[in-house]
């Protein structure tokens, strides 16, 4: 079975119900706190879209209020720089399923089963 690795912090309620909806469906995963372990540069660049950098960003987070990023052009680079600096800028939980090119971030439950499916 791949191996899935799930990015998460304890207080957020889209981890909780992940993680719940990943333990109603029996899937082996490895969990790790997006703070204490961060994902690294090489997965978070396979993460984010270059089309759409946005759909990366956890837009509750401090440092994205802070920097007003919502309205401020971010190249992918650069955007992936300030989320090593402050890993609470990525969008949890973050999923990735050995095998698969890209990361799943987030909750729904539809597209992540889809996900773990493939």
């Amino acid at each position: 079975m791949p191996k899935i690795t799930v990015y998460h912090k304890k207080t957020c309620i889209t981890c909780k119900k992940a993680l719940a909806f990943l333990d109603n469906a029996k899937v082996d995963y490895e969990l790790k706190d997006i703070v204490q372990e961060p994902p690294s540069a090489d997965v978070l660049e396979k993460a984010l879209d270059e089309n759409n950098l946005m759909a990366s960003i956890n837009k509750r987070s401090t440092l994205y209020k802070e920097k007003n990023l919502g309205k401020v052009s971010l190249s992918k680079a650069n955007l992936i720089k300030l989320m090593i600096q402050d890993p609470n800028l990525i969008k949890r939980p973050l999923i990735i399923k050995s095998g698969q090119k890209t990361p799943y971030q987030g909750f729904e439950p539809d597209t992540l089963k889809a996900y773990l499916q493939k």
